[in-house]
C-alpha cells in the first residue's frame, strides 16, 4: 500500500466526506479514525485492527502510564462505513479535537491517511523548509531508515 499526495475536500451538512478514489482503492471502505499528531485525524484501514492490538499487547497495558496512553487515544477513535457513494461521517469529538469546520485537506501517508483542517494544514506547511537542504536531509533519514532493515 502507498498512499500518496493531498487532496482539498468539504464536508457536507452531515459532516461527512470522501476519500478519493485511489485511496478508497486501497483502504477498502471501512475505516478505524484516531486522533492524529499536530492536530489532525489519522485515519487507518480496519483491516489495520490486528496492528492496534498488537501495539497494545506490547506497550503492557496495565502500566498506569500506558492505560492513560490508550484511553486518550480510544475514547475518541471511531470505526465508521463509507456509504455507497464513499462519504463517511467523521465523529464529532474528533471534529473538534482537530478543529475541523468545514474546509479540510486529505494527506497520503504511506498506508495511512490524516485529515486535517485546511487552515492548520496551511499553517504547517507555511511553517516547513522546502530548501533543497532540507530535502536532502529527509531522504538521508529515510535512506537510513531503509538500510536497517
Amino acid at each position: 500500500m502507498l498512499l500518496l499526495g493531498n487532496f482539498q475536500h468539504t464536508l457536507d451538512d452531515k459532516n461527512r466526506i470522501r476519500l478519493p478514489a485511489k485511496y478508497r482503492e486501497e483502504l477498502g471502505n471501512e475505516y478505524i479514525l484516531f486522533p492524529g499528531t499536530k492536530g489532525c485525524i489519522s485515519l487507518y484501514p480496519v483491516s489495520a485492527e490486528e496492528k492496534f492490538i498488537n501495539a497494545v499487547n506490547e506497550m503492557g497495558e496495565f502500566s498506569a502510564d500506558n492505560a492513560e496512553t490508550l484511553r486518550r487515544l480510544t475514547e475518541r477513535a471511531a470505526t465508521v462505513e463509507a456509504d455507497s457513494q464513499g462519504r463517511f461521517m467523521i465523529p464529532t469529538d474528533l471534529l473538534h479535537l482537530a478543529k475541523i469546520d468545514k474546509d479540510v485537506r486529505i494527506v497520503g501517508i504511506i498506508d495511512r491517511v490524516e485529515i486535517w483542517s485546511e487552515e492548520r494544514y496551511l499553517e504547517r506547511r507555511q511553517k516547513m523548509d522546502d530548501s533543497s537542504d532540507a530535502f536532502d536531509e529527509l531522504y538521508m533519514q529515510v535512506h537510513n531508515a531503509l538500510h536497517k532493515q
